[in-house]
């Protein structure tokens, strides 16, 4: 995949698991703050008009007529902003008694005239003020009529039939929410920009330091793949000459070891050089494979052994190991530049060229 492609690709993810993230949180937001002030709107306007009814009925008791007393809160809730909350106050038979406009001073609600509903039950408005009795609500309006819903609560005054009521505007309640939103949504746009540019530009820096490493990891690859493809060249060089080798004549004098003398039991057999495939210390025995997967032991020390052997063909890999070349059947690289020679047949344990001897090994694989 192009690093354009991917870089597109990568954005774009994060960008729409931001907005999806953003979307949701915003909508539960929202709707948190739209309770929350629906309750506050209840809250306020029942606070508002018990401290009224209180007052009210201080003004009673202190002597003050009634009709006095309604014409003081008339004069107070006088010309007040019907459109979003207000306070006015009926009787129990429904009749207006305050109310901001003046003009409504008298009229009666009538049944079907609006429905009240709370969390236990749904009824006429005019029923609610028949009860005389305090309530909180939604007051709905039919669909003729064209006023919107209300937060209403009712609230009685003692000793008289009067019920205050506190009214808000669930319309304008909404255009409040509207505008909120659009600022919770103008927030969680930005924030998403935020974060998405953010996190891109994070995820490029981290993608890049990864590819150098990668880049280096493949050229630190390249470089053994190229080093062990030279050795096995090498090692199909050595094992061609030492099977040429093989055939000629050893000079009179030669002092290398053409056979090995070992012990079977009561038995003592001789093995032909050529038919070993390594030889290795184990628990302070020496023993000798065959190519024929025949293994014998012997009295000699390794070192004794390295002495005697064609050095042409045999090679110390390491104090447990002396390896036949045509015994090797691939070389490979082991942890931190060191070698492992895979034998043929296989060695009990991992025949490891020690990162100080890879050196002379591929000297020795040249010759």
């Amino acid at each position: 995949m192009k690093k354009t492609k991917l870089y597109i690709l990568t954005f774009a993810a994060i960008s729409l698991v931001t907005i999806l993230a953003g979307l949701g949180a915003l909508r539960y937001y929202y709707s948190n703050a739209r309770e929350t002030l629906w309750a506050h709107k209840t809250q306020s306007g029942q606070r508002e008009i018990r401290e009224l009814g209180i007052l009210l009925e201080q003004q009673l008791r202190a002597g003050i007529p009634s009709a006095d007393a309604i014409e003081h809160l008339q004069q107070s809730i006088l010309n007040t902003d019907v459109q979003s909350e207000f306070v006015c106050m009926y009787n129990t038979d429904g009749i207006e008694l305050c109310h901001p406009d003046p003009a409504l001073v008298g009229t009666k609600i009538v049944a079907g005239n609006s429905r009240f509903t709370d969390s236990a039950s749904s009824k006429n408005f005019d029923e609610i003020l028949r009860n005389g009795k305090q309530a909180s609500g939604i007051r709905t309006f039919p669909g003729s009529v064209s006023r919107s819903s209300e937060i209403v609560s009712v609230f009685p005054v003692k000793g008289t039939n009067w019920m205050l009521a506190s009214h808000a505007n669930l319309a304008v309640l909404q255009l409040q929410m509207d505008y909120l939103y659009q600022k919770f949504m103008f927030g969680t746009l930005l924030l998403v920009v935020v974060i998405s540019g953010s996190c891109f530009w994070l995820i490029r820096l981290i993608y890049r330091k990864y590819e150098r490493d990668m880049n280096l990891q493949i050229a630190g690859l390249n470089e053994e793949i190229n080093e062990l493809s030279m050795f096995n060249r090498s090692l199909e060089l050595k094992q061609q000459n030492a099977v040429a080798d093989t055939n000629k004549t050893i000079p009179s004098g030669e002092t290398t070891r053409r056979r090995i003398i070992t012990y079977q039991k009561d038995e003592i057999n001789t093995i032909d050089v050529g038919d070993i495939s390594y030889i290795f210390l184990a628990d302070n025995i020496v023993s000798v494979q065959t190519f024929q997967k025949q293994m014998y032991t012997i009295n000699n020390s390794l070192d004794d052994l390295m002495k005697q052997l064609d050095n042409d063909t045999f090679y110390r890999a390491n104090r447990q190991y002396i390896v036949n070349i045509n015994a090797i059947e691939t070389i490979l690289v082991y942890g931190q530049n060191q070698l492992q020679l895979n034998t043929r047949p296989k060695s009990p344990e991992p025949v490891i060229i020690s990162k100080n001897k890879v050196s002379e090994f591929k000297k020795w694989l040249d010759r």
